[in-house]
């Protein structure tokens, strides 16, 4: 698992680890102790199976949203481009087109923010976007503002590559993993009952067991299967 989008929102990498280890441990914990009178020691095995799982899902989770960020940021960077050429040209001053654009991306909103508190401040553009790091998802977004902070001249445009890169990309990824929900989602059921008719385990506390086991397979195969189809309707 890549931590680089934990540092990237600035999250603790000991406390984001401890967290994982945390809700692993209790949802593989949960799972064993509630199949441990059907399955037996398979029970252990299929624990630590949907610990992983689990794990992977949370700390999934950081870089999902700055993936979400990018597709925002880049579906904003055709109207952004525009906005500061025009700010560009009009005022002739870079300090004044970055006090002048905006986004309605949160991430891109606060760098845009600090930038123009920098600015108000007497810093050089150049030099305060180098200070703050540059910390924006986007690459149409950075070749935009690199460009404004430093003033080559150039007629700023975006077309919107990289959205549909990113879109395309998404949308392959997601022809494997919906069909993998589809099919959880329809033999599951008909494997579990299955598991309680030859095993006779239609009692009431096999059944609740059985269902709780469903109800976190198929909540687990959703986190991990829909995680495009989340991203690009965001």
């Amino acid at each position: 698992m890549k931590t680089s989008s934990w540092d990237a929102l600035g999250l603790d990498r000991r406390r984001m680890s401890a967290l994982v280890v945390l809700v692993s441990c209790s949802v593989g914990s949960a799972v064993t102790l509630a199949t441990y009178h059907i399955l037996g020691q398979l029970a252990v095995v299929l624990g630590a199976i949907v610990a992983l799982g689990s794990g992977y899902a949370v700390a999934a989770l950081p870089r999902r949203s700055v993936e979400r960020s990018a597709i925002r940021q880049a579906g904003e960077s055709p109207a952004l481009a525009a906005a500061a050429s025009v700010y560009l040209q009009s005022s002739g001053s870079k300090s004044k087109t970055l006090l002048m654009i905006g986004s309605e991306e949160p991430r891109l909103s606060a760098l845009l923010g600090e930038l123009r508190r920098n600015v108000l401040l007497g810093f050089d553009p150049a030099e305060a976007y180098v200070r703050l790091g540059g910390r924006v998802e986007s690459e149409s977004v950075s070749k935009i503002l690199g460009s404004v902070v430093r003033a080559r001249g150039e007629r700023l445009a975006d077309e919107g590559e990289e959205l549909e890169g990113i879109v395309t990309g998404s949308l392959s990824r997601e022809e494997t993993k919906f069909p993998v929900f589809l099919t959880i989602s329809f033999f599951l059921p008909i494997m579990l009952m299955l598991l309680a008719a030859i095993g006779h385990h239609t009692d009431p506390v096999s059944m609740v067991s059985l269902t709780f086991l469903e109800l976190v397979v198929l909540d687990l195969a959703l986190a991990l299967s829909s995680t495009e189809r989340a991203r690009l309707a965001a």
